[in-house]
């Protein structure tokens, strides 16, 4: 009995001394840039974002990690520090063409199907957009695969390159608004 309640003791104590680390909150957008007037008259298209769907394993606050083909991992210490649409929201907004005098001014409607690390190999940004050209109400639909590789390890690296291939949907986004009005 006084042995059983010994290594109860010490399995108390054990468990007590372990030490838990606090979570850790991300951001996509970082640090904000301030956009020189004179870039911004460059462009030759408005594009509004209207909407972004996140499919529903991306809407809670957990980084996700595929660890296998079908399999997902939801960090429950690296934390996104807003809601990640407003966070994919935010980077666009910043990135997309924001002219005030512009040609042509489109509505953008974005879904997003896949957006997380793959275990310690890359980031992977999969989806659909659809831009509105604001007066004729002609529609062009895209669908989209980005893909980052992670030469690095680390939550804060992985967000950073997150934040890089939203960039690279901006200048996809942007393209398309000029092809498919040219001035």
């Amino acid at each position: 009995m006084r042995l059983l309640l010994l290594i109860c003791l010490g399995l108390m104590v054990g468990c007590s001394s372990s030490t838990l680390q606090p979570p850790k909150y991300y951001v996509l957008n970082g640090t904000p840039t301030y956009v020189m007037p004179a870039e911004a008259e460059q462009s030759h298209a408005l594009i509004n974002i209207r909407s972004v769907v996140l499919s529903d394993y991306l809407k809670s606050s957990n980084i996700v990690l595929q660890v296998s083909d079908h399999e997902l991992f939801f960090s429950s210490n690296n934390l996104w520090a807003e809601p990640l649409q407003v966070g994919i929201t935010k980077v666009l907004e910043s990135d997309l063409p924001r002219a005030v005098e512009a040609e042509k001014s489109y509505q953008l409607d974005l879904q997003i199907d896949y957006f997380h690390i793959i275990d310690q190999d890359a980031v992977i940004l999969a989806g659909s957009y659809t831009l509105e050209e604001s007066r004729s109400g002609r529609l062009s639909k895209q669908r989209f695969v980005l893909r980052e590789s992670l030469d690095d390890s680390g939550y804060e690296y992985a967000v950073s390159k997150m934040s890089s291939v939203l960039r690279k949907l901006s200048v996809d986004i942007t393209s398309r608004a000029e092809e498919i009005s040219p001035h």
